[in-house]
């Protein structure tokens, strides 16, 4: 659709890259106060902050239980070996059968060195226990609790991992939204035609190399990423001659829209170099 009322203006992509392109009237402007856009990066960011929060709370739980054995007060008891029972778990073990006595009663539990049997202390043999005060079917045999004493280096490593992966995903939300909001709020939305130069699509990605008269007539080319179905009813074939309603600042960010559709899809713009484009063959 062709507005009257458009005036020639420019849309400035990274690298300085200025397109000329004509300014959409705000009423025909996509809009972004009550948009699936708006739901849908918020939806995003409330998830990985949840998914962060949960994890940092679980984390913390669950490291407080690990590392009971530093500051529980753990206390050493005779104790002897009941039992030996040998188990396959990724990996073999063997559970070793304890009785003990503390506070004047008598206890039974049981405990995995995380090793095979061959070398554990035989049955009716005399050890030492570290007992949990608060329960005493908590118990580490001294001198063989060297990999339950490991755990929390272990989970610690583990657990800087998973908050690494969540603290990015939670970052990238809100790093995706807030650049979006801005770029929604300045309402300064422009309309170009565009050929599709080239297309590739991975899962639900697309990624369209696009070229636009320049300021001076010569073919500007820049690579636009999104995801899901994006501004257009379909993915634009190689070829395809679009018009593309953008809103851009000069940042990757940008926002994507086709004629008379008042919904936007979020999106990425990249200005590929002259030996880039000698690899794409442009």
């Amino acid at each position: 659709m062709i507005w009257g009322t458009m005036q020639p203006e420019t849309v400035q992509l990274p690298d300085d890259l200025l397109l000329p392109a004509t300014a959409l009237p705000l009423a025909a402007a996509p809009r972004w106060a009550g948009s699936r856009l708006r739901r849908r990066l918020l939806w995003r960011t409330g998830l990985s902050m949840f998914v962060f929060a949960f994890l940092v709370v679980g984390l913390v739980i669950l490291f407080g239980s690990i590392t009971r054995p530093y500051w529980g007060g753990f206390v050493r008891v005779p104790a002897v070996v009941t039992s030996q029972h040998a188990y396959f778990s990724r990996g073999d073990h063997c559970d070793l059968g304890l009785q003990f006595t503390m506070d004047g009663h008598q206890h039974t539990a049981t405990f995995d060195p995380a090793s095979t049997c061959g070398g554990m202390p035989k049955p009716w043999t005399t050890v030492t226990a570290s007992v949990d005060p608060a329960d005493p079917s908590h118990v580490l045999i001294v001198g063989l609790d060297q990999f339950q004493r490991n755990r929390p280096f272990i989970f610690a490593f583990a657990g800087a991992i998973w908050l690494g992966i969540a603290g990015a995903f939670l970052g990238n939300s809100l790093s995706t939204y807030r650049h979006v909001r801005a770029l929604a709020c300045s309402q300064k939305w422009k309309q170009l035609g565009a050929t599709v130069l080239r297309r590739t699509v991975y899962k639900n990605t697309t990624n369209l190399t696009i070229g636009a008269p320049g300021a001076e007539g010569v073919q500007q080319i820049f690579q636009l990423t999104y995801t899901g179905s994006g501004p257009w009813s379909g993915r634009p074939a190689v070829g395809q001659v679009v018009q593309l309603r953008i809103l851009a600042n000069g940042g990757q960010h940008v926002l994507l829209s086709g004629p008379d559709s008042k919904n936007a899809a979020a999106g990425r713009v990249f200005v590929p170099n002259s030996f880039e484009l000698r690899t794409l063959g442009l």
